[in-house]
């Protein structure tokens, strides 16, 4: 689980948690695998108690359980669960994106640039739990240029879950992560949502996620609805 990790530096737990989370993402570790501390301290070579920090973060995630004589074990994204995050995401980002049209977006230029030159680089690396893991950072930053922070959390929880059922799915399409350019994408969306109008910017974020859930995963866009993008907030 630790092949291809990066040289991250800092706490060893950072990288275990690194390395279970896409484990988890890319359904190497499955829906109610049972994960012990023990065990995984003999494979990663640490202790349980960096273990168990790892899972700790990892629960906070929702991506495992950890309850009494059960252990910790894998959590699952359902479809149902996915649909409504899917709807929990929209609004949110809906509201945001009607705030950055007319911000001061000066003050974070320089910061979502620098995730958008990561996209690019992590794009030619073909590195797609890099690239998932930039782009909850774009939005989430989004939210926070809005200033709308306390959303934040929100917002990552349901982005993360909507990722892992992609990118658990048999449905992905490799080729168009390979064809798409989420750098041009995230840029192209950003120049949208700083057009000045409010309404143009709600309309950007949502064809955004349509068209990313529409390629990637067919079956939770038409689960959710395609009707749902379409109409924009009540004012």
């Amino acid at each position: 689980m630790t092949a291809d990790l990066p040289n991250l530096g800092g706490k060893k737990s950072d990288l275990i948690y690194i390395a279970l989370k896409r484990a988890i993402l890319f359904r190497q570790l499955l829906p109610d695998q049972q994960l012990l501390e023990q065990d995984l301290a003999g494979r990663f070579g640490c202790s349980q108690g960096t273990i168990r920090e790892a899972l700790l973060r990892l629960d906070d995630d929702g991506l495992v359980k950890r309850s009494g004589y059960r252990g910790t074990r894998v959590t699952e994204t359902s479809l149902e669960e996915a649909v409504e995050m899917v709807r929990i995401r929209l609004s949110i980002e809906r509201g945001v994106a009607r705030k950055i049209a007319t911000a001061d977006f000066s003050q974070h230029q320089d910061k979502i640039d620098g995730v958008i030159r990561q996209m690019a680089e992590a794009h030619k690396q073909d590195d797609l739990y890099r690239s998932s893991e930039l782009d909850r950072a774009f939005h989430c930053s989004l939210a926070s240029a809005a200033d709308m922070d306390l959303l934040s959390p929100l917002l990552l929880r349901c982005a993360l879950h909507i990722h892992r059922f992609t990118l658990s799915s048999v449905e992905v399409p490799r080729r168009f992560y390979q064809e798409a350019g989420v750098d041009v994408e995230h840029r192209a969306l950003l120049e949208e949502l700083t057009c000045g109008d409010p309404d143009h910017a709600e309309h950007a974020i949502s064809d955004h996620l349509a068209h990313v859930l529409s390629r990637w995963t067919p079956s939770l866009y038409q689960a959710v609805g395609p009707s749902v993008f379409n109409d924009l907030r009540k004012r």
